[in-house]
């Protein structure tokens, strides 16, 4: 048995059990043990108006994403629509946060793997322009979350009904020479980077999960679809995807009817979507040959940049439209139940809610992307592991390590390690 403390460069704590039988590798268990926050229970009983704010602390990385999903929940149940302006402002919300997301895993997360350095800063000592330059491209997702919302974490405008203070129209238009300085950045490192050599870590036996909206690369809602042909609302998510408790597991599992295995995500997305790519987005996509369908999740470094891409793009088009709103939030709360789901960076993020006649909530259940993918991560793991065939368990460990990070978990917004043990019998819950 040999235990090693490694993967700096996830958020959260877990742990891998390898359990090897004859020199292959026979199961694969992420016993991801960092202590439950009960978010859910600590809205029962509050008012609606709490959820942006409250569910926002899940993530340090994404509280925009909670924030969407949570407040087209409150809308969904209280009957409330959006003008189109609040709808647009919400997206630009949203792309600074993918932009930011994808920004902090391509540069100081996953490039390090390709790279063979433990940190994107042994990385600078031989490319200083690569860690300025992916700074610049980080941190104009962070300018546009803070300037919608007030400040870049746990930002603090979003509500049900739009916003409680709307940005200045000139606020947003001195961002777009920095814009677009980033999506110049971006399409030269996507070129470059798309010159790396790519093991092979296909995803297989999985259905493709992701949102789906007739004219646009979806983010702030949509239907759900995969690429077996599965169309749903969001309404009827907890019909089909159910949720279970892994004994090794503090992360709920999630499961199409309880059995069939999925996984969610940019490469989902990628795959199920990629005809409504921006146009750079789409027209760099084809130059490089990354196009649907892409199963090799090493590659998902290459679709973060391309969403990016996208995003930057998209941010342009809004502000260049921007007009400030000027609207008053006026909800009437009554006893009632609503759904909302959005793209969070790493995948779908779906909220439920019931809410009494004074808009107290009596129910709150939240699915993350992280926990959806976690048996995706598992088999991924196992897979690649017996077809490298490796027989060093330190040779082991460092592989296993470079699949978990290539789907980004969010295990919390703590980051720090992954452990890896090769035996079963000891993997419990700390």
């Amino acid at each position: 048995m040999k235990k090693v403390d490694i993967l700096t460069r996830v958020e959260g704590e877990g742990k891998i059990w390898i359990d090897l039988k004859d020199g292959k590798v026979k199961d694969v268990i992420l016993n991801i043990y960092e202590a439950p926050r009960f978010i859910e229970g600590l809205l029962k009983g509050k008012s609606y108006e709490v959820i942006p704010h409250i569910t926002a602390r899940i993530c340090g990385i994404c509280p925009v994403a909670y924030q969407m999903s949570g407040v087209q929940a409150v809308e969904d149940a209280f009957g409330i629509s959006v003008s189109p302006e609040v709808e647009k402002l919400r997206k630009l919300f949203y792309y600074g946060e993918w932009i930011q997301s994808h920004g902090i895993h391509v540069f100081f997360l996953h490039l390090p793997d390709f790279y063979g350095k433990s940190s994107i800063f042994e990385i600078a000592k031989e490319d200083r322009d690569l860690l300025i330059n992916g700074l610049k491209i980080k941190n104009i997702g962070g300018k546009i979350i803070e300037i919608i919302g007030g400040r870049v974490s746990h930002p603090v405008s979003a509500a049900a009904g739009g916003f409680t203070k709307y940005p200045e129209e000139k606020e947003l238009k001195e961002l777009i020479p920095d814009i677009q300085e980033a999506v110049d950045l971006s399409i030269y490192f996507l070129k470059k980077f798309s010159k790396f050599r790519f093991p092979d870590g296909n995803i297989e036996g999985l259905q493709f999960v992701s949102l789906f909206k007739e004219n646009e690369y979806p983010i702030l809602n949509g239907d759900i679809i995969s690429d077996k042909g599965l169309k749903l609302s969001k309404d009827e998510f907890d019909s089909i995807f159910l949720e279970f408790q892994a004994p090794y597991s503090t992360a709920k599992k999630c499961r199409i009817k309880g059995k069939e295995k999925y996984v969610v995500g940019p490469i989902s997305r990628f795959n199920n979507n990629y005809e409504k790519l921006s146009q750079t987005a789409l027209k760099v996509s084809k130059e490089i040959g990354l196009k649907p369908f892409e199963k090799n999740s090493f590659k998902t470094i290459l679709i973060r940049l391309i969403e990016i891409i996208h995003s930057l793009e998209k941010s342009v088009e809004i502000i260049k439209s921007y007009k400030k709103p000027d609207e008053k939030i006026n909800i009437r709360t009554k006893r009632s139940a609503g759904t909302g789901i959005s793209e969070a960076p790493r995948g779908i993020l779906w909220h439920k809610y019931s809410f009494d006649e004074d808009g107290k909530i009596l129910e709150a259940n939240i699915v993350p992307p992280t926990s959806q993918n976690q048996d995706a991560m598992e088999d991924t793991v196992k897979n690649y592991l017996n077809r490298i065939s490796v027989g060093d368990i330190n040779k082991m460990v460092f592989e296993a390590e470079k699949i978990i990070r290539n789907f980004d978990p969010c295990i919390s917004c703590a980051t720090h390690f992954l452990k890896i043990d090769r035996d079963l019998k000891k993997c419990r819950i700390f």
